[in-house]
């Protein structure tokens, strides 16, 4: 059985190109998905703070997100944890989920019911400035195998 929980959360702008990445994998999680009990799938285009009401109750947590390292190539998938965000000024910026660490020390802090697990699927991304609802080709094509990885790591960790 599945976590009692678990949110998967697709976040960007599928109108920004590449930004809406996480969006895109998200739909494709969903129609995955249909049958597991205990996961719920929704679409953002929040970050920080402002996720705190999303996730607040989950057992689990899994982002889905684009991210500009400029250091590889586009179409890298990168699979984090909260604890690999580090500093978010010196981290490589996701719109996203570049202050979700600080967001859930806050939410603790606070009192909500943070979930115990969060695991970040990243897609190195070409371009989130242009104003189309078309992924580049690279990172299109990335997306079949995060969720690939998201699907497998739902199964090891039922």
């Amino acid at each position: 059985m599945v976590h009692s929980k678990t949110l998967i959360i697709g976040l960007g702008n599928t109108i920004l190109a590449d930004d809406g990445v996480g969006i895109y994998a998200a739909r494709a999680i969903a129609r995955r998905c249909i049958n597991i009990p205990g996961v719920n799938i929704i679409e953002a285009s929040i970050g920080g703070v402002e996720l705190l009401d999303l996730i607040k109750g989950y057992d689990r947590v899994i982002l889905l997100d684009a991210i500009t390292t400029k250091q590889e190539a586009p179409g890298k998938i990168y699979r984090l944890s909260l604890e690999d965000l580090g500093d978010p000024t010196t981290f490589p910026s996701g719109p996203h989920f570049l202050d979700v660490r600080s967001a859930t020390e806050l939410g603790k802090r606070l009192g909500y019911p943070i979930p115990t697990t969060f695991q970040i699927y990243a897609i190195e991304i070409e371009d989130n400035t242009t104003f189309s609802e078309s992924l580049t080709p690279d990172v299109e094509k990335a997306i079949p195998a995060l969720v690939e990885q998201v699907m497998q790591y739902l199964r090891e960790n039922e």
